[in-house]
């Protein structure tokens, strides 16, 4: 009624990608849909075609750099981690982004940015080098939207180290008992290969950025029970939306597919009706000879909105009076004998894959949207070591 694979053929579906394509996807909508550029309240202390700064910025030579801000080249440090994507390649606020910050962001800043570049170029056949707005190419201008979602998060986590929240000894515990539930699925080599190529630089970067996950959870709830720090965020509150008129109904369908003919399946759905108005029981009649396996899981009837349910099957409803039965209503399905219920909107909620909008998980929102509007008044410096991030890494 109502991507691609890798080259070892398989990915990890770690519940800590959803956080990062949400955050992605937050970042996104807070870019002005005109704004090409990507310069807005930005340092430029690079130039695409300059040479590399063999500094802190990183080594662009591909030698190895003995620094405290990692080695480009892949190698360890000699204590497990792979520090080969830990140069520095951006600044937000003076707080360091390193390129291991902004390699899981690289694929999903691409996505977000590909209708862009349809709408630009009239075709998906992607040319990085394309020059994306004056000086800067597609490619550039990827790296520094994945700078922008790497932004967001060292904004919220230099909020919470200012209030003080860590993360728990209970929190570390769920940490860590993931870590070793994966190392034992899939072996510490192999995981540590598919972390690398979902973007992250190994097992220990995937517990940072689950620890991430649980001191942005905590930050929230902190701000939203604490009115004064909540103050600066009001204004973000998105408005209460009205709940949407719902209609409710439970029915026996005669489905085509099951008949021969129309005319069996209208015979069918009327014989139904004659015996529903000579009393028996609706519900019974529904479990014994409906064709709709969907009204199994819902025993108190549908509870739908506007266009959620084939046109007739609306109309019919919205003109009979709760517990009134119809006769039978033809649709593209089949034949409906229809009784009006009473709705419920959890239900609707269920059906539609939402949750009410209460008012904590508006004000959950506007924090979310304050972090994301930080993002137009702070100054977010390139380095030159971004250009030495590819895509593919």
């Amino acid at each position: 009624m109502s991507k691609n694979a890798n080259i070892y053929g398989k990915r990890l579906h770690l519940s800590v990608l959803l956080i990062v394509l949400v955050l992605a996807f937050m970042v996104g909508c807070a870019r002005d849909s005109d704004d090409t550029t990507y310069t807005s309240n930005s340092t430029y202390t690079s130039n695409p075609t300059s040479p590399s700064n063999p500094d802190e910025s990183g080594n662009p030579s591909g030698t190895s750099n003995p620094t405290a801000t990692g080695n480009p080249t892949g190698s360890s440090n000699g204590s497990g981690l792979d520090n080969s994507y830990d140069f520095v390649v951006a600044r937000v606020n003076g707080i360091d982004i390193t390129a291991s910050d902004v390699r899981i962001g690289l694929h999903h800043a691409e996505e977000m940015m590909v209708w862009d570049y349809f709408m630009m170029f009239g075709g998906f056949e992607i040319d990085h080098d394309a020059e994306f707005s004056p000086g800067v190419t597609f490619r550039r201008a990827i790296k520094e939207e994945a700078v922008r979602i790497a932004a967001f998060s060292k904004l919220y986590e230099e909020h919470a180290r200012q209030l003080d929240i860590n993360l728990t000894d209970e929190e570390q515990i769920l940490i860590d008992e993931e870590i070793a539930r994966l190392i034992e699925q899939f072996g510490q080599q192999e995981l540590n290969e598919l972390l690398r190529a979902d973007g992250f630089r190994d097992q220990y970067h995937l517990a940072e950025l689950y620890a991430s996950h649980f001191i942005l959870d905590s930050l929230i709830n902190v701000i939203i029970a604490d009115p004064e720090q909540f103050a600066r965020f009001e204004q973000y509150i998105p408005e209460e939306e009205p709940a949407p008129e719902l209609l409710g109904a439970k029915h026996i369908l005669a489905l085509f597919a099951n008949f021969d003919t129309e005319e069996e399946a209208e015979a069918y759905a009327w014989e139904l009706f004659e015996r529903a108005m000579a009393g028996e029981d609706f519900d019974m009649l529904i479990r014994e000879y409906g064709q709709d396996p969907g009204m199994m899981n819902f025993p108190d009837g549908y509870s739908f909105g506007s266009g959620d349910m084939v046109p007739e099957f609306e109309q019919t409803t919205r003109e009979l009076a709760v517990g009134e039965i119809s006769e039978p209503v033809r649709t593209v399905h089949g034949f409906h004998v229809i009784m009006r219920t009473e709705p419920n909107e959890a239900d609707w909620h269920r059906l539609h894959f939402t949750q009410p909008r209460t008012l904590e998980s508006r004000m959950m929102e506007a924090v979310f949207q304050g972090f994301q509007s930080m993002l137009d008044y702070v100054d977010i410096e390139f380095l030159p070591a971004l250009d030495n991030l590819a895509l593919g890494q």
